[in-house]
């Protein structure tokens, strides 16, 4: 008995390649397991970072400011990943708590008018840690904790007060800028909602912090023909939390 060979219908090659067609972009697409994405948003310095006693020499007098991230995460399997981020934060500085200080000391100080001049906090990061995810049908869920260097520069602050009052001397404070390096951490989270296959809109919220030794802090402080002048070193833990959105693009 002989087996009879059996012919392959033309049109089912043709139709299991138009389906191989179809689906392998998609499964290369599930494949992809790089992610870039940027975010920025609002930022707001916690802890004694946000202090406003000038008595304190581990206060902040940082006020609220913007940021902006980068990250690449690189996913090792479906829940599982590393994440590299770099990050910049620009906060502002509180000069008030400074001329209060001053104030203290001034014959009628309600007589001063009072000129102030202030540079920015600025925080940079750059970070490393795990990322976990935890996809939802079009939403993904994903957290991260960090760890890194962070490099702080403190402002400079200026202050001049004038009296209106006649024989009331002249009262000046600066407090020079500074910079420092710092082992530092992050943690956060963010919610995506996936747009196309490539492309997602995020929600994040995340928090960066370090202990900061601002070394050899040079003030100056003049009252009328009084000049003080010192200098300090101080470890300030600076801290920000950050709320923004950004995208987020797979390859």
């Amino acid at each position: 008995m002989f087996l009879q060979k059996k012919r392959i219908d033309p049109a089912f090659l043709v139709k299991a390649l138009a389906c191989l067609i179809a689906f392998l972009p998609l499964s290369v697409m599930a494949q992809k397991h790089n992610l870039i994405s940027f975010s920025g948003g609002y930022s707001l310095p916690v802890g004694k970072f946000a202090s406003q006693n000038s008595n304190d020499p581990k206060a902040g007098l940082a006020g609220p400011g913007v940021y902006a991230q980068i990250n690449y995460e690189r996913k090792l399997a479906e829940h599982f990943g590393l994440r590299l981020t770099g990050s910049l934060n620009i906060n502002k500085t509180d000069a008030q708590p400074l001329i209060d200080e001053y104030s203290v000391l001034l014959t009628k100080p309600e007589s001063y008018t009072w000129q102030k001049a202030t540079s920015t906090w600025q925080l940079g990061a750059l970070l490393f840690g795990p990322s976990a995810y935890l996809p939802l049908g079009s939403i993904e869920l994903e957290g991260h904790v960090q760890g890194g260097l962070v490099f702080a520069e403190s402002p400079s602050v200026t202050v001049l007060g004038i009296s209106s009052a006649m024989g009331n001397p002249e009262a000046e404070g600066r407090i020079a800028q500074a910079s420092t390096p710092a082992f530092g951490f992050g943690a956060g989270a963010s919610v995506r909602f996936r747009l196309t296959e490539n492309l997602r809109l995020q929600i994040t919220a995340d928090a960066i912090g370090a202990n900061a030794q601002l070394k050899d802090l040079p003030t100056y402080r003049r009252l009328g023909s009084i000049i003080s002048e010192s200098t300090s070193s101080t470890e300030r833990f600076v801290a920000v939390a950050n709320v923004g959105a950004g995208l987020v693009f797979g390859f």
